[in-house]
């Protein structure tokens, strides 16, 4: 799609996502370590993830990225639909780019390594290309009661799965680190390293589970190109949905706790929620009420978030920013660490909007 042709308020939801990874998180945290302010220590604390059952701010990251991707699968692939493109050859583009996403995946977890034995295979970009491939199928191949029954019966199944199967030697519904279910499998099918020893966050059955997400994402994306509603019909609808999966998702949370860990139902539903409603706020701000002059580094994250998710990653952003401001660092004293940290960010954006500039993308 041209930029002209895509959803603005997509782009910066998606690009606000990943500013938090690429160093806005750090940032907090530095921050709140020289600054003795309750609102700041209090901001630093929601960008830590709960250990296990809970929920901070910084649990909805990695599934609003997801909840990105499902809303532009009703625009891509509906595009390459309407000109002609058989579902077949749109599916296997699809596939295509899971299979690129598990590579990079790999990759970002354990370099070009060769041993293969404690490599870990699972990863947060592999989670991302399997709920797309999903939510792709699904749009491609079921109308909208389809895909939505099928988001149910994933989050009923996966519910069922997990406290009903008993694990042997553990028993049923044992939702621990060590007793769960979707652990469990992980160490049965899962080659190398998992990531958290007995269990990984990105295992087979939490792929799964969490591809109810990006499910989620197309069905409000079929909501947004739907041309009969107007744009503030569209805004009432997702945010009234919004609310109602936030408290669902707290009355779920009675029997089967909120859990990024294991990506439990209630979960994925609160995640959901939280995400159409930020959204939508996005939604009004960008697309309907045309705000647009604080965008742009939103807009330059979202057009490459890949792209910049890996280089944070790999370029080591943090000994550049202390070459360059090593005197400004000397004078802040004891904000030495958050002006570096802020020197990360704005060599990241620079690095984004000198590719922009170019037209230079990575697209999968």
């Amino acid at each position: 799609m041209r930029y002209q042709e895509r959803l603005k308020s997509l782009d910066v939801f998606r690009g606000f996502a990943m500013l938090w990874i690429i160093g806005m998180d750090a940032l907090i945290h530095s921050l709140a370590r020289v600054w003795d302010n309750p609102i700041i220590k209090a901001l630093s604390d929601q960008f830590i993830h709960a250990t296990w059952n809970g929920f901070r701010f910084y649990d909805l990251i990695f599934p609003m990225f997801m909840f990105a991707t499902g809303i532009a699968i009703p625009f891509s692939l509906g595009k390459q639909l309407k000109l002609g493109m058989p579902k077949y050859n749109v599916l296997s583009k699809a596939a295509k780019r899971t299979l690129i996403l598990i590579f990079l995946g790999v990759l970002y977890n354990n370099r070009f390594s060769f041993d293969f034995e404690n490599m870990r295979y699972a990863s947060v970009l592999g989670q991302i290309g399997v709920a797309y491939f999903i939510g792709a199928s699904l749009y491609l191949y079921l109308n909208v009661k389809g895909q939505f029954l099928s988001a149910i019966g994933i989050l009923l199944g996966f519910w069922l799965c997990m406290t009903l199967i008993p694990v042997p030697g553990i028993g049923a519904g044992v939702l621990t680190p060590e007793g769960n279910l979707s652990g469990f499998i992980d160490r049965l099918v899962l080659p190398g390293t998992l990531y958290r020893g007995n269990y990984d966050p990105q295992g087979v059955l939490l792929m799964i589970s969490a591809s109810v997400i990006t499910i989620a994402g197309a069905l409000v994306g079929t909501i947004l190109r739907h041309e009969k509603l107007s744009q503030i019909q569209k805004l009432k609808i997702l945010g009234l949905i919004g609310l109602v999966l936030v408290g669902v998702s707290l009355v779920w949370n009675w029997v089967y706790p909120i859990n990024k860990e294991i990506w439990s139902s209630s979960y994925n539903v609160l995640t959901i929620g939280l995400s159409m409603i930020l959204f939508t706020v996005f939604y009004y701000i960008v697309d309907i009420k045309k705000w647009r002059n604080w965008i742009l580094p939103f807009i330059l994250i979202g057009f490459n978030p890949i792209l910049i998710y890996m280089a944070h990653r790999m370029v080591n952003f943090s000994y550049t920013s202390k070459f360059i401001l090593i005197g400004f660092m000397e004078l802040s004293g004891n904000f030495s660490e958050v002006v570096m940290q802020a020197g990360v960010l704005l060599l990241e954006i620079g690095l984004l909007y000198i590719l922009h500039r170019n037209k230079v993308y990575l697209k999968i």
